[in-house]
């Protein structure tokens, strides 16, 4: 499934994405430098979701605070994780030669102090930094800067799951691997 085909406009997803994920009351005028869109794309999206009633738009002046209504707002957010999750799942099957594990943390409400752990394999540094920029491209075109990822080696997962590391023993209580 598609985002934009859901949503049935790519700046419409963008405009959601950045409300959601980067910030709340910004002006349309803003947005266009922000998602890199033209003004009256970025108009038409903004007058569609006033009139399905899912964001708020404050007029001041010449001043428009752009937010997502409160009661929309964890539901769409829900949505966009589980779009970001299907994302992570697709770059991390293009890769299953080299991914063992993976598992989602903190950003995707799951009980753990990181937001996403790698174990990966037949991996050498060049292919992990390739990884490593394609999960912060998917991150980034969902408007979200900071993310705590780990990269461990599977022999690394393996020695420390036999010596009952902490990090681990909580990796395994708290999540299901996703593989």
């Amino acid at each position: 499934m598609n985002l934009e085909k859901l949503f049935g406009s790519k700046t419409k997803v963008d405009i959601l994405k950045y409300l959601l994920f980067r910030r709340q009351g910004i002006s349309m005028r803003a947005l266009e430098s922000e998602i890199e869109r033209t003004f009256p794309a970025i108009k038409k999206q903004v007058d569609s979701l006033n009139e399905s009633k899912v964001i708020n738009v404050n007029k001041d002046g010449q001043w428009w605070a752009i937010s997502i209504k409160p009661e929309f707002h964890d539901t769409l957010k829900n949505v966009f994780y589980f779009w970001l999750q299907n994302d992570l799942v697709n770059l991390f099957t293009t890769y299953e030669v080299m991914i063992d594990q993976y598992y989602f943390g903190k950003k995707f409400n799951r009980d753990l102090e990181m937001d996403l752990v790698v174990i990966y394999k037949n991996c050498e540094k060049p292919q992990i930094d390739m990884i490593k920029e394609n999960i912060n491209e998917i991150f980034r075109a969902y408007f979200i800067e900071i993310v705590s990822v780990v990269f461990m080696w599977l022999e690394e997962w393996q020695k420390r799951d036999r010596l009952a590391d902490r990090f681990v023993i909580q990796i395994k209580k708290s999540l299901i691997p996703k593989k």
